[in-house]
């Protein structure tokens, strides 16, 4: 096992978010630009759903299209794991992970880690108190290179080998 891995977010999965954003902005600009056509609704309201697209799935593809050039990237190492998005997170060392488990929204799974409990913060014990049993302390992002349940088991293979024991 080398001593530092990176895994990266699939550029073919931007790609599509970013050809996929394109569409729904074109489409709004359509609707803006013949606002008067529409027998249903007002000038105003096409005017504003039109718009609406265009801001929000404008913003979509640029974070696609950022993403094509800098992907995230969860990167392991000797001491722990970190992930670099638009900002670096701080490193989780590999001794305050009690464990790592595949986690689904919907229809995307993605890696969750628990923390070992004389590792969190006080903020984060005094979450622990109002929360759901078994609750995460963080994710890692979907749509990296492998497959979530892939990724739980590199994980928990470099938590189990670079662990030091307490």
């Amino acid at each position: 096992m080398s001593d530092r891995l990176v895994l990266r977010q699939s550029r073919f999965k931007s790609a599509g978010a970013v050809l996929g954003a394109a569409v729904f902005v074109a489409l709004g600009l359509w609707m803006i630009s013949n606002r008067h056509s529409f027998e249903r609704g007002s000038p105003e309201a096409t005017l504003f759903w039109g718009g609406l697209s265009v801001v929000f799935f404008g913003a979509a593809g640029l974070a696609g299209l950022y993403s094509l050039f800098r992907p995230t990237q969860l990167i392991l190492t000797r001491e722990g794991f970190q992930v670099h998005g638009l900002r670096l997170k701080p490193l989780v060392l590999w001794n305050e992970v009690e464990r790592f488990s595949v986690s689904k929204v919907k229809s995307t799974k993605f890696v969750s880690f628990t923390l070992k409990a004389p590792t969190k913060s006080p903020a984060q014990r005094a979450a622990a108190l109002v929360s759901a049993p078994g609750r995460a302390d963080g994710n890692i992002p979907a749509y990296l290179e492998k497959g979530a349940e892939e990724v739980r088991a590199l994980l928990e293979e470099w938590r189990t080998q670079y662990s030091v024991a307490d």
